[in-house]
């Protein structure tokens, strides 16, 4: 069995390792919590799931649901005009911040982050497909693995010349803990605006757009700081943002991250 694997190793190409790993460790039985019935490996990078105690089913229905969510607002973007390559350097992006994410919940065991974007320019649309491009599973076909923090809550602000956008997305099982519109009022609070700014509004999925007046002395990139700021400040309210004991062997991650 062992020569026959690592001949098999040999004939995979890099291209194609990806799909190979997959494959293999989708067959792997691990123990559960509690002594539940043993699952399979989940190899999404989430840091949460990969244990599935007869869940496998589940995972599937929600990866289906992360893709058609990337899929509509993708969608959205492209009748909004936007050129492709200004979509594909969001969609890139996000996905690179949505692995370290998935990483650094892997690592860590955090459940949220607070971070901010370059490209999506103040754009709430184009800050929402960031947010499902992170969301999105990582797919094992392609070479760069992106995406993939989709069990984590996470929120978003983007800086434009005249518009600070927010974006707020808690998982439905972390939704009794942290509540995407209580996270983003307090945000928006704190910037100093009232809640006429928020668009879309759920325990889930929650969107703001800020207008910044510069002769008031408010600009977005000072203001994307501020948000960054009262976002973790909420989590910290909450105790749900990891903080640094000074103990080695309890790293805390979250020090170490972009926030």
């Amino acid at each position: 069995f062992f020569f026959s694997l690592v001949l098999a190793l040999l004939a995979c190409s890099l291209k194609n390792f990806r799909t190979f790993r997959h494959f293999i460790m989708s067959g792997i039985q691990f123990p559960t919590e509690e002594g539940l019935e043993a699952a399979r490996w989940s190899p999404t990078g989430s840091g949460y799931g990969h244990h599935l105690a007869g869940g496998s089913e589940n995972q599937a229905a929600l990866a289906a649901e992360r893709l058609a969510d990337f899929n509509s607002i993708y969608e959205v973007c492209l009748g909004n005009n936007y050129h492709a390559k200004m979509l594909s350097a969001v969609v890139k992006e996000g996905g690179k911040k949505g692995i370290e994410i998935s990483g650094a919940a892997d690592m860590g065991g955090l459940k949220y982050f607070n971070t901010q974007v370059e490209n999506c320019k103040g754009k709430i649309d184009l800050t929402e497909l960031c947010m499902r491009a992170m969301n999105k599973d990582i797919d094992p076909e392609e070479e760069e693995s992106k995406g993939g923090s989709g069990e984590v809550g996470k929120m978003l602000s983007s800086a434009g010349d005249k518009d600070l956008a927010i974006v707020a997305y808690v998982p439905a099982d972390k939704a009794d803990e942290v509540n995407a519109i209580d996270w983003l009022k307090h945000v928006v609070s704190g910037l100093g605006f009232s809640e006429n700014t928020i668009i879309k509004c759920t325990p889930t999925w929650a969107t703001a757009v800020c207008p910044c007046d510069a002769e008031k002395g408010e600009f977005t990139i000072k203001l994307k700081d501020v948000a960054l700021q009262q976002g973790i400040a909420f989590l910290r309210a909450k105790g749900v943002f990891p903080e640094d004991d000074g103990e080695d062997d309890d790293e805390c991650y979250a020090n170490e991250f972009e926030w």
